[in-house]
C-alpha cells in the first residue's frame, strides 16, 4: 500500500484487506470487505495536519486535548507517511513541555503505541527447525509447542449448560431410524457433485483422526498440513518418502489408510497432491534458488561428506515442498472449495475470503494470528456429512460393508464388529506403495494409470451430491451415525442451543423452529421432549437446510453454515505456516508464487483446474467444466453460465483424451519430415486464428509461396542494410543511455537482456515494421511503451508458437485477442499513406497526424509497407503480416541472449571479438551464429501434424499425428556433427536444421546479420565481460515439463517464462585523450 498523505483529500484509511478479492502481494486492485466509517476517515487526516502545522510554524498549543487526539491518530495510522515527520514532533513537544500529569499521560500513549508496534512474543524464530512443518503438528505455536499435535487430546470449545444425562437419552438407533435415515435420494439443491465431498473429506480427514484405543485423543494434528498424504507422524512420513536427495514420495502414494474406506474419489484426489509434491521437488531442484543443492546421482553414498549432503539436502527439498505443497492444499479450499461453498461460483464471482494477513486493531496491536489451534469435540461433530453421499457412493459403501461384514445386515452390524474388522484389515494390509482403491490397479513403476484416476475424478463430478436433510443419511452408515452418537455423548458435548448460543446466534425455543417440517420436528420433540435437550450431534444432522440463495451453495443446517465460516478461520489463520511463516524466504521465490491463488484465472480464479491440467494433463483440457467446475455438475453449470454470460467459453462435455504426441530426435527422421511440407504441416495456423482474423499472419501457414515472397521483399540488399544499421546504432545509443558507472567511474554496467536484447528488436518491430510510435515512459507521448510492446508480442508468440500451460490457456487467448486488437489498429493508423494507390476514408485520421507530425513512418517502413500492399492490396493483410514480423522478434531477443551466453567465457570469445572489432567489411561471425544455435537454440524444435499415412524411418505415422521434431537433439547427431559439444566453424551450412522461428518468419540471412550488428555494438566496448557472481549468468534452469522449451525463466512475478529477463555486463570506460 502506499504511504498515506493525510490530507483531507486523501484520507488516512484502516487496512482490512486481506478480506479482498485479490492479495496484495501481487499489487493488484484490492476491494474491502469492511472499512472504517466514512465520517471517520478524514478525521485523523485532519487532526494530524493540523498538529504538523502547528509545531512547524511553532504556533502555541491552547487546547490540551488535541495533542492528545494526534498521538491517537498516528496510533490509528497503519501506514504513516514517516517523511513528514509527525512522531518526531510529538516527541519534541513532549520533551519541551513541563512535567506533569497532562506530560506523564502523553509519554504514556507514545510508549504504548512504541510498544504495539512489534508483537509480543516474536511469533517466529529464525532456522529451518522453525521454517518447517513437524510430521505431528508440534511447534506451529513456538511458545506452546503441544498445541495442535497429533496424539493429544481433542478440545471443548462450549460450556455445556443444559444437563444431558446419559441415561435419559433416546437410543442411539432409534434417533437414528427416526431421524437420519435416507427416505429416497434428493439432488444437491445448488448442483454440487459427488467430487466436493471427496474434497471436504480430505480437509475433514486433515484435522480429524479420533485414536480407535482412546477416543479423547486426536491423532492428527489440528492443522490444514495434508496429514492425510504426508502422515500424521514421523513414522508414518518416513514410510512415504523415497530419501533419494530429491525429496520426493514414492510414486501415488498416501499415508492415511483410513481413506481406503471412503468412495475411491478421495484417494484420487489425494494422489493428485502426491503428484504435485513430486512435481514440486523435482522444479525445486531444477531451479535451485540457493545454488546448495546438487544433483543427487553426482554424490557417492560410499563418501562420509556426500552422504551427509544427501541426506540434508533430501531434508530440505522434502519440507520446501510440502509446505508449497499445503499452500496449494490451503489455496483450493479458499479458491474452489469455499466458491462452492458460498455460491459465488453460480455468479461467476472471482472474490474470496482470505483470513491470513495482518490487521491492526484501533490502539495499533495486531490481530491475533498464527497463534496455533486445537480442533474440538463440537467441531468433530459440525462434519458429519453423510446425508450427501451420492447414489453411486451410496451403493459403493454397500458394497464394501457387505465385504467387510461378510454378507451380515447392516442393522445387525455391532461396534465388536466393526472393531474386529478393522484389526482384521490392519493386519492385512500390504506395503503403503502398494495399497490400491476402488478398481484400479498400480502399474510396474508403483503409479496409477492417468486414464484410471482420470476416470474416476470425472465420474465423481458428474455424479450430484445429496442434500443435507433430516432422513437423508444412507442406512449402510447406520452403524457409523450410532458410534458417532455415542461418542459425542461420551465426550459430554453441549446442546445444539449450547452451540448456537457459543456462535452468537439465537437458541431456537421450539422443534418447530429448528426444523419447519412438522414430521420431522414432532418426531424430535417426541424422542427428545424439549428443545434445550436436543444434542448437537443430532440436532447438526436433522436441522433444516438452508436455502438455495446468494451467499449459500453448500447449503446445509443453518447451524452449520454458519460454524464451518468460523472454523476455516481458526484453521488457517491460527496455523504459522500461513501466515507469519507463509514467505516467499521459507518456500523460495517460485514455490511462494506457485500455490498463490490468481482471482483472474479460468473458472472465475479456480486452483483445482491447475492442479488437473497439471498432474492429468492429456485428460484435462484447457475450457472444459470437468476441468474448471470439477465440484459442481456439468448438469448444473450448464444452467449457470447463460445466466453468468459465458457459456460459450467452457465445453460441457467431458473431455476427450489428447493423443500422445510422437516426438523423434534422429536427424535423418527430423531431416526428411521438415522436408516433405505437403505431408507434414505446422500446426499453428489454428493457434493464430483463434486471435487474430482474416490473413496475412504468414509465419503460422503452410503458404510456402507466401512466405517466400515476404521474405525476399525482407531481404532486399538495400532494406538489409538499413536494418543492419538501426540494429548497431541504436545498440550503441543504449549502451550509451542505458549503462550506469561503479565508484570511481572506470567501470560501467549493462543490463544486456532487460536494456539491448529486449529493446532493439522491439524498436525495430515497432518502427521500421509497425511504423508505431514508441514513448519512453507512460507520461511521453506516443502509443506504447518498449516494455509493453514487448509483453504483448511475447503473449502472442507464447501463444501461437509455444506448448501454453492448459489452465491459463484461456486467459491468455483473450488477453492476446486485445493485443492483437490494439497493435493492428496502430498499424493500420500509421502505415504510411503514399504505400497505399489511393486515400482510403479509413485512414484520413492517419494522414491528419502524418501532417502534424505526430506519425513518422521511416524510409524502411515505407518500402516494406509499399512492397506488402502491392501483393494483396488488402490494409488487413499488410497489417497481419507487419504483426507477424513484429512477433518473431521476440525469438531474436532470446537468439541473442543466447548467443552471447555461449561464447563469453569461451575459448572462442577472443577469436570472435576480434571479428566483431574488426574493419574490415567482409569479416562475420556467420559461424559463430550458427554454432551458437546448434549448442544453445532458443527452442528444442517443432511441432508437425500429417496430413496422410506415412513411413519415415522407423516411424509408421497415420494421418492426423502430431509429431514433434527435436531440432536440438537431431542437432546434436555425432554422425553429422563430429564431436557434438565443441564449437566447430568448419561444419557445412547445409547440415545445420533450422526451426520455424526466425528462420520462417525474417530468413537465415537476415536473422545472422542482425545478431552481427548487435554483438559489434556491444564488442565495440573496451573489456566486454560477465558481471561478477550471478549478476552475470542467466537466471534459467532446464525444463522438462515441455517439450518445445530447453530452459525456462523466472519473470517479475516469480512465475515460469520461456523468455529471459536480465544478463548483466561489465565493461572499462576508456579515457579520452584530450588533443
Amino acid at each position: 500500500m502506499a504511504e498515506i498523505d493525510a490530507s483531507p483529500t486523501n484520507p488516512v484509511k484502516k487496512r482490512l484487506s486481506i478480506f479482498t478479492s485479490r492479495s496484495t502481494r501481487n499489487n493488484t486492485m484490492t476491494t474491502p470487505l469492511v472499512e472504517s466509517p466514512v465520517s471517520e476517515k478524514p478525521r485523523n487526516g485532519s487532526v494530524l495536519n493540523q498538529f504538523r502545522d502547528t509545531l512547524k510554524n511553532k504556533l502555541p498549543i491552547t487546547d490540551l486535548s488535541f495533542v492528545s487526539a494526534a498521538v491517537d491518530a498516528i496510533s490509528n495510522t497503519e501506514s504513516l507517511d514517516d517523511r513528514k515527520m509527525l512522531l518526531e514532533h510529538a516527541l519534541t513537544f513532549v520533551s519541551r513541555w513541563p512535567e506533569g500529569d497532562f506530560s506523564t499521560k502523553l509519554q504514556a500513549k507514545i510508549v504504548q503505541l512504541l510498544y504495539n508496534d512489534l508483537a509480543h512474543p516474536a511469533p517466529t524464530s529464525i532456522g529451518n527447525q522453525y521454517a518447517w512443518r513437524t510430521a505431528d503438528g508440534s511447534y506451529n505455536n513456538i511458545q506452546a509447542p503441544d498445541m495442535g499435535k497429533a496424539g493429544t487430546p481433542y478440545s471443548r470449545s462450549v460450556q455445556q449448560t443444559h444437563p444431558l444425562p446419559k441415561n435419559q437419552l433416546p437410543d442411539a438407533s432409534l434417533v437414528f431410524d427416526t431421524l437420519l435415515k435416507r427416505e429416497g435420494f434428493v439432488k444437491h439443491p445448488a448442483g454440487l457433485s459427488s467430487l466436493f465431498f471427496s474434497f471436504a473429506a480430505l480437509v475433514i480427514h486433515s484435522v480429524f483422526r479420533t485414536s480407535h484405543q482412546n477416543v479423547h485423543i486426536n491423532e492428527t494434528s489440528s492443522y490444514v498440513d495434508l496429514s492425510p498424504l504426508y502422515g500424521h507422524n514421523q513414522a508414518a512420513q518416513d514410510l512415504v518418502r523415497v530419501r533419494d536427495g530429491r525429496g520426493l514420495l514414492h510414486p501415488d502414494v498416501f499415508a492415511e489408510d483410513r481413506l481406503l474406506l471412503l468412495p475411491p474419489a478421495v484417494c484420487a484426489l489425494l494422489v493428485l497432491f502426491s503428484r504435485n509434491h513430486n512435481y514440486v521437488a523435482r522444479k525445486l531442484l531444477e531451479i535451485n534458488e540457493r545454488g546448495s543443492w546438487q544433483d543427487p546421482s553426482k554424490l557417492s553414498p560410499d563418501r562420509p561428506e556426500d552422504q551427509k549432503k544427501l541426506l540434508e539436502q533430501e531434508e530440505e527439498i522434502f519440507q520446501i515442498a510440502r509446505l508449497i505443497n499445503c499452500g496449494w492444499f490451503a489455496t483450493t479450499v479458499f479458491s474452489d472449495y469455499f466458491s462452492c461453498i458460498l455460491g459465488l461460483v453460480r455468479t461467476g464471482n472471482t472474490w474470496s475470503l482470505l483470513p491470513f494477513g495482518e490487521m491492526r486493531m484501533d490502539d495499533h496491536t495486531t490481530f491475533e494470528r498464527g497463534r496455533g489451534n486445537i480442533c474440538s469435540a463440537e467441531f468433530n461433530c459440525l462434519y458429519r456429512w453423510h446425508a450427501t453421499t451420492s447414489e453411486v457412493d451410496e451403493r459403493w459403501v454397500k458394497a464394501i460393508s457387505n465385504k467387510i461384514f461378510e454378507g451380515k445386515p447392516i442393522e445387525e452390524v455391532t461396534p465388536t464388529d466393526f472393531k474386529l474388522a478393522a484389526r482384521k484389515m490392519m493386519s492385512a494390509q500390504p506395503s503403503i506403495t502398494e495399497w490400491t482403491f476402488g478398481t484400479i490397479h498400480r502399474q510396474a513403476d508403483g503409479s496409477f494409470r492417468d486414464e484410471d484416476l482420470a476416470q474416476i475424478l470425472q465420474e465423481a463430478t458428474e455424479h450430484p451430491a445429496a442434500a443435507f436433510r433430516a432422513r437423508g443419511t444412507p442406512e449402510v452408515m447406520r452403524l457409523h451415525e450410532i458410534m458417532g452418537i455415542e461418542q459425542n455423548r461420551a465426550w459430554g458435548v453441549c446442546s445444539l442451543n449450547d452451540f448456537r448460543q457459543y456462535l452468537g446466534l439465537k437458541p431456537y425455543k421450539t422443534f418447530l423452529e429448528w426444523n419447519s417440517n412438522p414430521e420431522i420436528a414432532d418426531a424430535a420433540e417426541k424422542l427428545y421432549g424439549d428443545i434445550e435437550y436436543l444434542e448437537l450431534y443430532v440436532g447438526l444432522q436433522a436441522e433444516e437446510a438452508k436455502p438455495v440463495m446468494d451467499g449459500a451453495g453448500l447449503c446445509p443446517g443453518y447451524t452449520i453454515s454458519r460454524a464451518i465460516l468460523s472454523d476455516a478461520i481458526a484453521l488457517t489463520r491460527g496455523d504459522r505456516f500461513y501466515t507469519y511463516d507463509y514467505t516467499p524466504y521459507n518456500m523460495t521465490a517460485w514455490g511462494f508464487a506457485d500455490c498463490q491463488r490468481d482471482p483472474n484465472a479460468f473458472g472465475f480464479g479456480s486452483t483445482l483446474g491447475r492442479l488437473f491440467t497439471r498432474t492429468l494433463p492429456r485428460h484435462y483440457n484447457n475450457n472444459s467444466v470437468y476441468t474448471f467446475f470439477p465440484l459442481m455438475t456439468p448438469e448444473s453449470m450448464e444452467k449457470y453460465l447463460p445466466d453468468i454470460g459465458c457459456q460459450g467459453d467452457y465445453d460441457l462435455a467431458r473431455p476427450k483424451v489428447a493423443p500422445e504426441e510422437v516426438v523423434t530426435k534422429n536427424y535423418a527422421e527430423v531431416g526428411e519430415i521438415l522436408h516433405k511440407k505437403d505431408e507434414f504441416v505446422p500446426p499453428y495456423a489454428a493457434q493464430a486464428a483463434k486471435i487474430i482474423k482474416g490473413s496475412g499472419f504468414f509465419t503460422a501457414t503452410t503458404d510456402d509461396k507466401e512466405q517466400a515472397e515476404i521474405l525476399a521483399i525482407l531481404n532486399e540488399a538495400q532494406s538489409v542494410n538499413m536494418t543492419g544499421e538501426f540494429f548497431l546504432s541504436t545498440t550503441k545509443q543504449l549502451i550509451a543511455s542505458k549503462s550506469y558507472a561503479l565508484v570511481g567511474g572506470k567501470v560501467r554496467c549493462i543490463d544486456v537482456v532487460r536494456d539491448i536484447f529486449k529493446v532493439v528488436p522491439t524498436l525495430w518491430a515497432a518502427t521500421d515494421v509497425g511504423g508505431i510510435h514508441v514513448k519512453a515512459k507512460d507520461s511521453d507521448d506516443g502509443d506504447i511503451t518498449s516494455s509493453e510492446l514487448y509483453d504483448a508480442l511475447s503473449d502472442i508468440y507464447t501463444f501461437v508458437f509455444l506448448d501454453v500451460d492448459a489452465a491459463k490457456y484461456m486467459v491468455l487467448q483473450k488477453k492476446c485477442r486485445e493485443h492483437v486488437e490494439k497493435l493492428t489498429t496502430l498499424i493500420k493508423e500509421h502505415l504510411d499513406l503514399t504505400a497505399m494507390s489511393k486515400l482510403s476514408i479509413h485512414n484520413l485520421a492517419s494522414f491528419t497526424r502524418t501532417l502534424s507530425g505526430k506519425s513518422k513512418s521511416d524510409k524502411s517502413q515505407h518500402e516494406l509497407v509499399k512492397k506488402l500492399y502491392d501483393r494483396t492490396k488488402s490494409l488487413d493483410q499488410v497489417a497481419n503480416t507487419l504483426l507477424a514480423i513484429m512477433v518473431s522478434t521476440i525469438d531474436l531477443s532470446l537468439a541473442l541472449t543466447n548467443v552471447m551466453n555461449v561464447y563469453l567465457d569461451s575459448e572462442h570469445e577472443e577469436a570472435m571479438q576480434n571479428i566483431l572489432t574488426s574493419s574490415d567489411p567482409k569479416a562475420s561471425v556467420d559461424a559463430y551464429v550458427l554454432e551458437a544455435f546448434r549448442l544453445d537454440p532458443p527452442f528444442r524444435g517443432v511441432h508437425r501434424v500429417a496430413t496422410k499415412d506415412s513411413t519415415i524411418g522407423s516411424l509408421s505415422i497415420p494421418s492426423g499425428t502430431r509429431l514433434f521434431l527435436d531440432i536440438a537433439a537431431a542437432n546434436f547427431n555425432e554422425d553429422t556433427f563430429p564431436n557434438p559439444h565443441a564449437v566447430d566453424l568448419s561444419r557445412s551450412r547445409e547440415r545445420y536444421l533450422g526451426n520455424d522461428g526466425l528462420y520462417r518468419a525474417i530468413g537465415e540471412n537476415l536473422t545472422v546479420m542482425i545478431i552481427n550488428k548487435v554483438l559489434r555494438g556491444i564488442f565495440a566496448q573496451t573489456n566486454i565481460r560477465r558481471a561478477p557472481g550471478q549478476s552475470g549468468q542467466l537466471k534459467r534452469f532446464r525444463e522438462h515439463a515441455s517439450v518445445m522449451q530447453i530452459f525456462t525463466y523466472l519473470d517479475k512475478n516469480q512465475l515460469p517464462t520461456a523468455w529471459p529477463s536480465s544478463f548483466v555486463m561489465q565493461y572499462d570506460v576508456v579515457p579520452s585523450v584530450s588533443k
